[in-house]
């Protein structure tokens, strides 16, 4: 029971640290996802496991993952256009979003942007959210109880680590988390299906953008 104790603490302590330290240690343009991978893989090797155990594995990375990769955020990308963003902004007042608006305008700077989002939207976070985290949630936290506690958790983790940008942005995160965390499962933790999927939807969300597109029925 000590050992069980001990092990949660450990853990909860290393997914705080993949909460926090991108937030609170300011380091520039994404060198801290460096540090934070790091940081996993000596976690993952202390409970002798490497990246391929956690579903990053050379054989995942095949056509069917790159083609349900892409059906999967074509389906999540009109989610997001055609049901939540009309929903919030006919129930709600929203601010207009402009985190990415400096974009508009710079073809050079949207390619940079969607670079960026492949490595660090697509490739890191799904790495950290659905490789480590939901996986710490599953063996170790909620062991023996229902899957979907695990992908609920990690998926408001998820939303919470967007913290810089407003509610209702923080809660389209929560629910693209929880989409990414079944689809994890659905196909054999399979990493790279999640890194795909949501990195082809961070780069059409940056070219609706660029368009001016985004929000509106396109």
């Amino acid at each position: 029971m000590k050992n069980k104790a001990l092990t949660i603490l450990l853990d909860s302590g290393s997914i705080a640290f993949f909460m926090l330290f991108p937030h609170l240690v300011p380091l520039p343009f994404y060198s801290y996802t460096v540090i934070c991978l790091l940081a996993m893989w000596f976690l993952l090797k202390k409970k002798g496991k490497t990246f391929t155990d956690i579903g990053l594995s050379k054989k995942g990375l095949n056509l069917k993952a790159v083609v349900i990769g892409i059906a999967s955020a074509l389906v999540w990308i009109s989610f997001m256009q055609i049901i939540y963003i009309p929903i919030i902004r006919n129930l709600f007042v929203v601010p207009e979003y402009t985190e990415y608006n400096f974009i508009r305008g710079s073809l050079q700077k949207l390619i940079a942007i969607i670079s960026a989002a492949f490595l660090v939207g697509g490739f890191y976070e799904e790495i950290i959210f659905r490789g480590y985290i939901q996986a710490i949630f599953e063996k170790t936290i909620f062991k023996g109880s229902r899957t979907i506690w695990s992908i609920l958790s990690t998926g408001i983790l998820f939303g919470l680590y967007h913290w810089q940008q407003d509610i209702y942005a923080i809660m389209a995160a929560i629910f693209g988390g929880i989409f990414w965390g079944i689809l994890y499962k659905k196909f054999d933790n399979n990493l790279w299906v999640v890194i795909i999927s949501h990195s082809i939807f961070d780069s059409i969300t940056l070219v609706l953008i660029y368009t001016g597109k985004f929000g509106h029925l396109v």
